[in-house]
């Protein structure tokens, strides 16, 4: 028959009488129809001489239409010539699974729904004893109709085995797998063994993918929208497959054939009997915008115009935040996907045919259209077809002929068709979670105090650190490099809300407390009380700061398990109303590197359990308005410097040991008792160049500090000179121009003292300027 048009379309050229190839091709299609009648006879008669009954009885029924057409229809788990095709319409289109709805008859009149619903069945569409056309899907709806004498009538809606993916719906998490790896295994697990990809882009992992309470095919449907992915069936050798594709130019094979509107050459041969192109407004541009935390200063924002505006305006923008995208890449291609789903049907072709072959994702080649832009090949986006074959109705057989008819929709050869993109289901609002890591970890968190955690809808976690992203945690305040951090710790119970209700997008925004993990203190005992307590990372300890509000019982409470750290770089004030106790355990080490000052309006006491050094690089001064009273109970009293030492031991007695001793006082006593005392001083400093005004003076006295007068003595120099003499009234002794330094004296009484190893606090304290005082 396209050699018959293509003899037309060549006289017309020639002749250019395009109403005389008319006649001549609508003549040879008439007599195209005669021989066809005559084999068909034939064919007949040789099935019914050889004993082929049934064959004979197809032919027949394939006789009845001039075009050799045949609709049948076999179910797998019933024998093949359970049921007779009366018509059927299939719906098919991009990126929708198809419908086919087929009225049957049969001889069996209670044929049970299990035994056919959900079933595989094959619709078969013959011309001529060839197939040109198998539907191979699932029951999906099994109707009986009424019965009649010898038939009874069915119907049944076939789908293809993705549309079993709309009849489960879940709640689910995919972590780091790409659209591909994604749809992989959702059909795998709906055992859809055919499937293809045939992609040109890149189409990334995604971090976090969260299928939330939608069915299996909404969430395929919505996922291949946002990524500019359409799918179609394609039956090749009886096997149908399910084709994924980002690009028009993934398509081949065209199917060629003439536009031809005539009816009586449309029963006798595949054409195009209708076609018109149809233009319409659509956006003109396209601007998607997102943010990301790991990139906040990126201009997250893309935009695509379209090239072709056939005369309308260009301000029809379509803006959209956020794009759910994360990268420049991503962010390019999904605002060129979402421009040209708004555009996929400016440019539109519309037409009617009989060719059993259109389906979606094949290619048209037109010819013989008067329009020669028409004269292109197309792709074919959608088709309607509707067949009938009246002759299996009882009591019809041979009224009507079979027919079959199809609308069709095309696009552009090279316009890559997009889905249009869906609605994301969204949380409706705050849900609770677990905070997860691996096994045996208190603290599992990021660089930027993330951390994970388990969904108690997430059927498929593990509680471990696999079972979500990372998700960040809203802090009460949050700089660069500043502000409050408070990581959430494994097995707390954290309140997850998400951004702008997206399910792929979980932020932490607070923490609450359970039946196991309770609150510090006992409430509501302790309702008062305010408290900030950690936990010791894997131990029992503890740091708090805890405010307790109970009237007359207003406290601020700080416990450090460990260390504490205090660092005022300027000044610190501390006022303490009341009373202020410190208690340290071991050391305390203080340094001021400059002054100290400590006042003290009443009584100042130290206990010290030891020893107490103090070390003075300069002076040493104390001043007391009263009294001083330096008392040991048990050890002695050392006064010591680098030149001399005095010692007040535990047993009575006063050691001086020094280079030099001076003592200089308008009277000296010395308490020796009732008995001779020997008084060792040592080098008492004696000035030879001024010994004519020199002069040592003692005072003797006893315990009670009474003057004890008249005794006896003698002075012995280190010259070996001795002098003797007599205490005066008052237990004075006056030796004038002492001939060198003293180093014994002699009183003549019942004890005996010495004094040696003095200090060289004595020149400051006990003496001073003994010698060279004038008289």
């Amino acid at each position: 028959m396209n050699d018959i048009a293509e003899q037309a379309k060549t006289i017309s050229e020639l002749t250019g009488n395009s109403k005389l190839a008319n006649q001549i091709q609508k003549g040879q299609q008439i007599v195209h129809l005669a021989q066809n009648v005559m084999n068909k006879a034939e064919t007949v008669a040789a099935k019914l001489n050889s004993g082929d009954i049934l064959g004979s009885v197809s032919e027949l029924l394939n006789s009845s239409s001039p075009t050799g057409l045949q609709f049948t229809l076999e179910a797998l788990s019933l024998p093949a010539t359970t049921f007779s095709v009366i018509s059927f319409e299939l719906r098919e289109g991009y990126s929708e699974p198809y419908c086919l709805t087929v009225h049957l008859s049969s001889s069996l009149d209670a044929i049970d729904a299990s035994q056919v619903l959900d079933q595989k069945v094959k619709f078969t569409l013959w011309q001529s004893g060839k197939v040109e056309r198998v539907i191979s899907g699932i029951v999906s709806s099994f109707t009986q109709g009424e019965s009649g004498v010898e038939q009874t009538h069915y119907f049944l809606e076939i789908r293809p085995a993705l549309w079993r993916t709309g009849l489960r719906r879940n709640a689910r998490i995919f972590q780091q797998k790409n659209l591909q790896q994604i749809l992989t295994a959702l059909l795998n697990e709906h055992d859809i063994p055919h499937y293809a990809f045939a992609f040109t882009d890149s189409h990334p992992a995604r971090e976090f993918c969260v299928q939330w309470q939608e069915t299996d095919f909404d969430f395929i449907q919505r996922l291949t929208a946002e990524e500019g992915i359409f799918y179609y069936f394609e039956e090749k050798e009886g096997i149908e497959t399910l084709v994924f594709s980002d690009n028009a130019e993934t398509l081949s094979s065209p199917l060629a054939y003439p536009y031809n509107p005539n009816k009586t050459a449309q029963l006798q041969e595949q054409t195009v009997g209708q076609f018109l192109k149809r233009t319409q407004v659509r956006h003109s541009r396209a601007v998607l915008k997102d943010y990301t935390f790991k990139k906040p200063d990126w201009v997250a924002q893309f935009e695509q115009s379209a090239t072709e505006g056939e005369g309308q305006r260009q301000g029809y923008e379509h803006y959209d935040y956020p794009g759910r995208f994360k990268g420049s890449e991503q962010g390019k291609a999904f605002t060129r996907y979402r421009l040209e789903s708004l555009r996929r049907d400016a440019h539109l072709g519309e037409g009617e045919s009989n060719i059993p072959g259109l389906s979606p994702g094949r290619l048209l080649t037109l010819s013989q259209h008067p329009n020669p832009e028409f004269n292109t090949t197309w792709q074919v986006i959608g088709v309607v077809s509707r067949g009938e074959q009246p002759q299996s109705v009882e009591g019809e057989a041979g009224e009507k002929g079979t027919y079959f008819t199809n609308h069709f929709q095309v696009i552009p050869r090279y316009q890559t068709w997009r889905p249009l993109q869906r609605t994301k289901p969204k949380v409706d609002g705050p849900q609770i979670a677990q905070v997860v890591g691996p096994k045996g970890e208190e603290i599992f968190t990021d660089n930027v105090g993330r951390v994970r955690v388990q969904f108690f809808w997430d059927r498929e976690g593990k509680y471990d650190d696999h079972s979500s992203c990372w998700i960040r945690v809203s802090q009460a305040w949050a700089g660069q490099g500043w502000g409050v951090l408070a990581i959430p710790r494994v097995g707390q119970e954290v309140l997850v809300d998400f951004l702008d209700g997206d399910p792929d997008q979980p932020i932490i925004t607070g923490r609450t407390y359970h039946a196991t993990n309770v609150p510090p203190g006992k409430l509501p005992q302790s309702k008062t009380q305010m408290a900030l307590r950690s936990k010791t990372y894997k131990g029992e300890g503890y740091n708090e700061l805890l405010f307790e509000d109970a009237p007359g019982q207003e406290q601020l409470n700080l416990h450090a398990q460990r260390d504490m750290n205090t660092v005022v770089l300027n000044d610190r004030t501390t006022q303490v109303g009341n009373n202020h106790r410190e208690k340290i355990g071991e050391e305390q080490h203080i340094e001021v590197h400059q002054n100290r000052q400590k006042n003290v309006g009443g009584v100042e006491r130290q206990k010290i359990g030891q020893n107490k050094i103090e070390y003075v690089k300069g002076d040493y001064q104390h001043f007391s308005n009263l009294e001083t009273l330096l008392s040991s109970a048990e050890g002695d009293i050392i006064f010591e410097t680098a030149g001399g030492k005095i010692t007040i031991t535990q047993d009575g007695q006063i050691l001086m040991l020094a280079k030099k001793i001076i003592i200089n006082g308008e009277i000296v006593k010395i308490n020796c008792g009732q008995s001779l005392q020997t008084v060792d001083v040592g080098e008492l400093l004696y000035n030879q160049s001024q010994k004519k005004n020199a002069w040592l003076a003692f005072q003797y006295f006893d315990s009670n500090l009474q003057p004890l007068p008249h005794l006896k003595y003698t002075a012995t120099f280190e010259t070996g000179e001795k002098r003797e003499g007599q205490l005066d009234n008052n237990g004075y002794v006056y030796i004038d121009n002492p001939p060198s330094d003293i180093i014994q004296l002699e009183i003549r009484n019942n004890t005996q003292v010495k004094w040696e190893s003095m200090f060289n606090y004595l020149d400051k304290i006990l003496v001073k300027g003994v010698n060279n005082v004038d008289r």
